[in-house]
């Protein structure tokens, strides 16, 4: 047994202590078997290329615990919202004192996982016992094995959710606590919905956190899908997004990486049927030492008529560190498919680094398929413009790191919570 698998007594310790004594047998059962799945497996190690960047080693280190419930509501500034519906856990736990749902129309269910798991076993099951290839996602496995809470949402066919749904993730008030929510979302047939999840993180340090959220977009169905991770500077933030795209559907999911001292972000997306569109827009803002990001994107084109986009761009300052890793799956029988990807990314300081691999895999004859991938600094010539122009130096070079960024904010149609995200992300106001 190596030392990393021989390390895992807080994980078995904390699993015990995790178990819902109101869950069902069959739940139970099948966490167990995750954990003596991923206890077999370990954490992965550089060595693998999935995660040849980025390092967990420090995970299997730890004696971390579960989480506890906060008494009255956090004291920290971040319970803005750009919707009138907010869903709301406190570590991993969720908190219906701090939540508004009052205005959800009766065609959306919304409800915390816990709620859900014994009242609507026919919808949850499958979600709660998918298993996933433990060699590619350790974590998926991880997230069952001490799942808190999550949430369940669901879109009735043919309803346009106009109203944003925030659901917030706050972490706070405890040190060397594991939070992994499970998140599933249902959109009906010809349904709409928009969503957004935030993690944030204050008062609270050392804490990891494993997310997975499934997102299952039916025909003619349309979700739009914000991730925003402003985890505290300690933190460890690990996630897993699956999509699964049925006809003539459609995703719009943007993600935007702030805090943690480590982040990872797998999201994949798996087009079934035809007529599928996909448009995946990342930002990574890092701005201290030792920080580190790693987004992995993989886009399944399994048959023909698909459509997807992957701009993902990064501003890094200091000795922080960005993994970027796009992939482009198309399948032998996945003709006519419409696929690009990109990544940008902004060095503002000679110590900052970044790993960057677009790729691309096709086993169909009659694609469109591109590719590229660029990592530079401030142009000189465009800071020397602005500085002839009575620009002092400090505002010239926001001028250029915002004009950077525009073009991801401005995939965001929605101005409030455009606005509202370059709020929370955005963090070189100081430069």
């Amino acid at each position: 047994m190596s030392d990393v698998v021989a390390s895992l007594t807080w994980l078995e310790e904390c699993f015990e202590k995790n178990i819902n004594l109101a869950e069902p047998n069959w739940l139970r059962e099948f966490r167990a078997h995750e954990l003596k799945k991923f206890v077999q497996r370990g954490f992965p190690t550089r060595r693998e290329e999935l995660w040849k960047y980025t390092d967990t080693s420090h995970l299997a280190k730890k004696n971390y615990c579960g989480p506890t419930l906060i008494d009255g509501s956090p004291d920290i500034d971040k319970l803005s919202s750009p919707s009138q519906i907010k869903f709301v856990f406190i570590n991993g736990i969720f908190s219906e004192t701090l939540s508004d749902i009052a205005k959800l129309p009766k065609e959306v269910t919304l409800l915390s996982l816990r709620q859900v798991i014994n009242d609507h076993v026919d919808l949850t099951k499958p979600y709660l016992t998918r298993e996933f290839d433990e060699k590619k996602f350790p974590f998926a496995s991880l997230n069952l094995v001490l799942m808190t809470d999550g949430v369940f949402l669901k879109i009735e066919k043919n309803y346009e959710m106009t109203t944003p749904i925030h659901c917030l993730f706050i972490n706070t008030k405890q040190q060397n606590f594991v939070s992994c929510p499970r998140n599933i979302i249902l959109a009906g047939d010809n349904s709409s919905v928009t969503l957004i999840e935030e993690y944030v993180g204050d008062q609270a340090e050392n804490y990891f956190v494993s997310a997975l959220t499934m997102i299952e977009v039916n025909n003619g169905a349309y979700v739009e899908y914000f991730k925003i991770q402003d985890e505290a500077a300690s933190a460890t933030h690990i996630a897993n997004v699956f999509v699964e795209q049925q006809q003539d559907s459609k995703v719009k999911a943007h993600f935007f990486s702030r805090g943690g001292a480590l982040e990872r972000e797998d999201l994949c997306v798996r087009q079934n049927a035809k007529g599928a569109e996909a448009q995946l827009n990342g930002f990574y803002s890092l701005h201290s030492d030792e920080q580190h990001v790693d987004h992995h994107v993989h886009v399944d084109h399994l048959v023909p008529h698909g459509i997807s986009s992957m701009i993902y761009k990064g501003i890094l300052d200091k000795k922080s560190h960005a993994v970027f890793n796009g992939k482009v799956f198309v399948h032998q029988d996945a003709q006519q498919i419409n696929a690009h990807q990109e990544n940008h990314n902004l060095l503002l300081s000679n110590s900052a680094e970044v790993n960057t691999k677009p790729e691309l895999e096709i086993y169909a004859d009659d694609v469109k398929c591109t590719h590229g991938a660029t990592i530079g600094q401030l142009d000189n010539e465009s800071l020397f413009y602005l500085r002839s122009r009575g620009i002092e130096e400090s505002e010239a070079r926001k001028i250029l790191v915002h004009a950077f960024s525009d073009q991801i904010f401005n995939t965001i149609t929605n101005r409030e919570i455009r606005d509202y995200v370059q709020q929370r992300v955005s963090s070189h106001d100081e430069l």
